[in-house]
């Protein structure tokens, strides 16, 4: 028996009804993974040259700091010698380490705290808060500006010395410090009294952007008392032309 036209036309626009989302749906499955895909390769293609030159620039510049280190030990050595032929060469020698030290050349031992500083870990947040749960350039500016106002002698991020002239910055998610690459943790090295770094660091009125995301979102962030500290030597270039110490 054949069915009416009228009940399958209703039936076969039925089954368009369903399959066109259905079609529709498929499409933007099929655009999505596409893009996705062409995103991933992008990611890939972009992405592996410009750590790969940031490696490349960062042997690079670890190769010049050892040059350098080389070159200011022979200078030491020579002006050493120089100094025993005279008195007047022997008291500029012994400016010249005094200014040496101020400008950070030289190694420098002594007691003093430990900061450490770290992204959030085991730590469940969203991803609006991602951003404060994690470090930053400007964390470690304020330490070490804080450090410094608690009295400082020398202070290293990371055996990386930090003087007039260092630079802190980010270059996407890693960080710079005199132009060496860094990841967390940070530990933060700061010769000097104790009682008045201490003192700086438990100021309520200092750190307050780090201490409330250390307390809500899990940062990493402690100060510690330290005995027997060590910073290295800056090892970096010096691009100052004028300066006064004090």
């Amino acid at each position: 028996m054949i069915a009416p036209a009228a009940p399958r036309q209703r039936r076969l626009q039925h089954s368009l009804v369903l399959l066109v989302p259905a079609v529709l749906f498929g499409l933007l499955v099929t655009l999505q993974w596409r893009t996705q895909t062409e995103r991933s390769e992008l990611t890939v293609r972009y992405n592996t040259p410009l750590i790969d030159a940031a490696n490349a620039l960062q042997n690079e510049q670890n190769d010049l700091k050892s040059q350098l280190a080389v070159l200011r030990a022979r200078l030491d050595e020579i002006q050493r010698n120089s100094s025993t032929q005279s008195g007047a060469a022997k008291e500029l020698q012994t400016r010249i380490d005094e200014l040496k030290a101020s400008a950070g050349l030289t190694s420098l031992s002594g007691d003093g705290v430990m900061v450490q500083l770290d992204d959030a870990r085991n730590v469940s947040v969203t991803s609006r808060d991602i951003d404060k749960s994690i470090c930053h350039a400007t964390d470690l500016t304020d330490i070490i500006n804080t450090a410094w106002k608690g009295g400082a002698t020398a202070i290293a991020v990371n055996d990386e010395r930090v003087v007039s002239s260092s630079s802190v910055y980010c270059v996407g998610s890693t960080i710079m410090v005199n132009g060496t690459l860094m990841s967390p943790p940070f530990n933060i090295a700061a010769i000097g009294s104790q009682n008045g770094l201490l003192g700086a660091f438990d100021d309520p009125q200092q750190l307050q952007d780090i201490k409330q995301r250390r307390d809500v979102q899990g940062l990493g962030f402690r100060v510690t008392r330290a005995g027997a500290i060590h910073v290295p030597a800056y090892s970096g270039s010096l691009n100052v032309r004028y300066a006064v110490p004090h």
